[in-house]
């Protein structure tokens, strides 16, 4: 009985032997062991999401500071619906605002007129989370508009603009992941009444 076993346990020695070299190359890395007692460095948190990807021929330099709230407005009035217009609003870190408002605590991404502001509207905002296009996501109530084509619908054209169809509170938020001020919220609402 003995030779048996002895045999048996010189098979598993040959089979593991084999596996240990199937595949493997002479130039095959080694695996270094940690010395005893040395802390292994833990690897550092992944950043907060940056905005990235701009459209072709966009620039938005200096990048803005993250976005302190959405400002919500309207742009129109028309017979039976209501033009809603948003703007984000930034933080005047490192005295972003200082160049192009002056001594503010929180300003636009850019003047009206600046080539580059909507490039930053873009890189504060992200992308709509129904449309998937750069800007705002716009709820009607708490559910998102598109799915309420009878109340409220995005503009064609322009996904910071929302058409408002319906009377009740309207919300324009930035995409959820995206940087926002320490003392900020990615929303901003607006309580519409549709003449």
């Amino acid at each position: 009985m003995r030779p048996q076993k002895v045999l048996l346990v010189g098979a598993w020695a040959t089979l593991a032997l084999a596996a240990a070299h199937c595949g493997s190359s002479s130039s095959s890395p080694t695996a270094t062991p940690t010395p005893v007692g040395v802390k292994v460095p833990t690897p550092a948190p992944s950043p907060t999401p940056t905005p990235s990807g701009l459209p072709a021929g966009m620039v938005c330099d200096p990048t803005p500071p993250p976005i302190l709230r959405m400002n919500v407005s309207m742009h129109s009035l028309e017979a039976g619906r209501v033009v809603l217009d948003s703007k984000p609003l930034v933080v005047n870190v490192d005295h972003y605002c200082d160049r192009w408002f002056g001594d503010w605590k929180f300003c636009e991404t850019r003047p009206e007129d600046d080539p580059q502001r909507q490039a930053c509207d873009y890189l504060v905002v992200g992308h709509a989370e129904d449309t998937g296009r750069w800007g705002p996501t716009w709820y009607f109530g708490s559910d998102l508009c598109s799915d309420f084509v009878g109340d409220c619908a995005n503009h064609q054209s322009n996904q910071f603009l929302a058409v408002a169809k319906s009377t009740g509170t309207y919300e324009a938020c930035a995409a959820v992941g995206w940087p926002v001020a320490s003392n900020g919220t990615r929303c901003g609402t607006m309580n519409v009444t549709v003449p």
